[in-house]
């Protein structure tokens, strides 16, 4: 039994963090804070590791201030399909996801990282505003 959540850095899924963090810390789970890289470029790989590396850390750290057993996962490809590969993989009961900030016309171009978690998932999916 372990939670998952979906980390990007941004506001909403620092929400998310503080939320899955107090779930963890309360269910006694373990806790898989996870982040995907986008960039196929190989410059930009590099950049984006290097922030994501950054942002995980901290949240890592909150997380283990609170004594709770974390770990980070960073792996390259789309955040929707690999968060739910990774919560299979982890044998999670729960995914925990951030709103997003994009606008209607964003989610539909370019579509929604936690709408396609909901729809796909087969644990529980927390959605934190």
């Amino acid at each position: 039994m372990s939670v998952i959540l979906a980390y990007d850095g941004r506001p909403g899924t620092r929400r998310a963090l503080d939320f899955a963090i107090d779930y963890s810390k309360m269910s006694k789970m373990p806790l898989y804070i996870y982040s995907s890289i986008v960039s196929r470029d190989i410059v930009e790989h590099e950049i984006e590791f290097d922030k994501i590396k950054s942002y995980m850390k901290e949240a890592e750290d909150a997380a283990r201030a609170e004594g709770i057993d974390v770990h980070s996962v960073i792996e390259p490809g789309p955040a929707a399909e690999n968060v739910l590969a990774a919560a299979s993989r982890f044998k999670c009961d729960m995914i925990v996801v951030g709103r997003s900030d994009k606008t209607f016309i964003d989610r539909v171009v370019l579509g929604s990282v936690s709408q396609y978690v909901v729809n796909h998932a087969k644990c529980n999916v927390v959605v934190v505003h």
